[in-house]
């Protein structure tokens, strides 16, 4: 198979990355798959880690996040928040409250069939997260790592729109590869408005032998309609007065 990259990476360079730390730039290793150094070889000491890239866009992505890693200063947890405030900009500058009807969508959990979905992650488990569409609003909760049975317990409110169903995609992260979809699910508008009447939970099909989704979808409680939270219980006392 034609690989267009060859990055070779120590394990103890993989450790101080995945601990936020600047790696030894020596550990690190990248050339060309035509051209391979001597440590690129397929027979190679057990304390390096070979990466072949046929994409050159995934090749540039993680010789990017690497530059990043080397380039920042210790420690990496303020240049990340500072890289991800960049990301959400739109959010930042344009995004204000809802004021019209909303709806709360929580996802509890999903069981998902091991042996349909163990092409998913070759070396361990999937980690798994699941997005949430209803009309142009999508929401994404957390990364369960590492197993079958996520439990999320993920709940947000979203804009309601009354014509719109509900659309559950659930996803396996890959940084190399890109995340692959699992399952999906889906329920009406007719669906929504019942689970919002009874509050109930319901097991969403992710399709035949994948695995389910647990979900709620509820009205919004009665804090978002009180300007302050301190009319709900007049005896808590604001922090400034504490």
């Amino acid at each position: 198979r034609h690989h267009n990259l060859c990055i070779s990476i120590s394990i103890p360079a993989i450790a101080r990355c995945l601990a936020l730390r600047p790696p030894p730039i020596d550990d690190i290793i990248i050339s060309p798959s035509r051209s391979l150094p001597s440590r690129c070889h397929p027979v190679l000491p057990t304390q390096y880690v070979i990466f072949l890239l046929k994409s050159t866009m995934k090749a540039f992505t993680i010789i990017l996040l690497i530059a990043l890693l080397l380039a920042a200063p210790q420690p990496l947890h303020a240049s990340i928040l500072h890289i991800k405030s960049i990301a959400n900009i739109k959010a930042i500058l344009f995004t204000r409250p809802d004021t019209g009807p909303q709806v709360v969508v929580e996802i509890v959990g999903a069981d998902l069939n091991h042996r349909a979905n163990r092409f998913f992650d070759h070396w361990s488990r999937p980690d798994i997260y699941t997005v949430i569409h209803h009309g142009s609003a999508d929401r994404e909760t957390q990364v369960e790592g590492n197993t079958n049975e996520p439990r999320f317990l993920f709940k947000t409110k979203m804009p309601y729109d009354k014509s719109m169903g509900l659309r559950f995609v659930v996803k396996e992260a890959d940084l190399l590869q890109g995340d692959s979809v699992i399952g999906r699910a889906f329920i009406d508008k007719g669906r929504i408005k019942e689970m919002m009447e009874s509050g109930e939970s319901a097991l969403l099909s992710l399709g035949e032998n994948i695995g389910i989704l647990k979900i709620r979808v509820t009205k919004p409680p009665a804090e978002l309609s009180h300007t302050s939270l301190l009319s709900l219980n007049p005896k808590v006392k604001k922090l400034d007065a504490l």
